[in-house]
């Protein structure tokens, strides 16, 4: 694993994000309420204050970003100024917290909070949806290269569950264990696939990304990281072969002085490049 960018330290590092039109890492400071823009080519970074506690980020189709914040889902332009992307609806649990763009255009992402009080929601043309509830944390996710199917992981529950997704109907069916995650790996929290759909998981008080072969459901490479909690990971590089993993800080600052920091690993894959929000 390779150390990126040394010049801001985080609280909890979330989000990655490949903007794969501005050749731009996008990753997010949950605690911090911040978010980043690195350059992978000249080391360039720029932090931007949101305001709240920021769960992830999604692109849209303009340009704008999509900002998942403590109160709702707020779009961004290029000048900064932000604006509620939906009508302003009770929020269930504390936060939002993972999230992505679907193959459909629309924003899927859940919230965060104890004893299964937050929910994952839809956000379509300025309509947030519930599609579930009792969610714990509600961590990663993403979609087959075939566009049928969704990979879920609600940290708390230890597995990574399994959706069937149609575009057309903007609908998630059919929700079933995929795989169990032992107790002694970690915590199962973000993830990305890439384009043979296979899921790479961070591992919270892991240590460590793992490989699962979706086809085999079993896993098939264990990636070390300097940084007890990993927190999500994504593709990024024109090649979409450099595999980006977030990490947090909080709690082990002094037994692990990396932890905060985002790390790389080119990998033998390819990912796919991010969907964006289109309505």
């Amino acid at each position: 694993m390779e150390l990126l960018n040394k010049k801001y330290k985080t609280i909890v590092a979330e989000g990655p994000l490949w903007d794969d039109r501005e050749q731009k890492l996008l990753y997010v400071d949950i605690l911090g309420c911040c978010i980043f823009k690195y350059d992978l080519t000249t080391d360039e970074i720029e932090k931007i204050d949101v305001g709240q506690q920021i769960g992830c980020m999604a692109l849209c189709e303009n340009g704008d970003l999509l900002l998942a914040m403590q109160d709702g889902i707020y779009r961004m332009d290029k000048q900064g100024n932000k604006t509620l992307a939906h009508q302003p609806i009770p929020i269930k649990g504390r936060r939002f917290n993972d999230g992505k763009i679907g193959p459909d255009g629309c924003f899927y992402l859940g919230t965060t909070d104890a004893d299964g009080e937050g929910a994952f929601y839809r956000l379509r043309d300025g309509e947030l949806v519930e599609l579930f509830d009792k969610c714990n944390c509600s961590n990663g996710l993403d979609w087959t290269v075939d566009e049928t199917k969704m990979y879920y992981c609600d940290t708390p529950l230890r597995k990574i569950e399994l959706f069937d997704f149609n575009s057309e109907k903007n609908e998630l069916t059919n929700r079933r264990t995929f795989i169990d995650i032992p107790a002694e790996l970690g915590n199962p929290d973000g993830f990305s696939m890439d384009a043979d759909d296979n899921i790479w998981l961070g591992l919270w008080d892991g240590s460590a990304v793992v490989k699962i072969d979706t086809a085999e459901k079993k896993i098939v490479e264990t990636i070390p990281v300097p940084a007890r909690k990993a927190s999500c990971t994504a593709f990024a590089g024109k090649g979409l072969d450099i595999l980006v993993v977030t990490t947090a800080s909080k709690g082990d600052e002094e037994t692990h002085p990396e932890a905060g920091y985002v790390f790389s690993h080119k990998t033998n894959v390819t990912g796919k490049a991010p969907y964006r929000y289109k309505y």
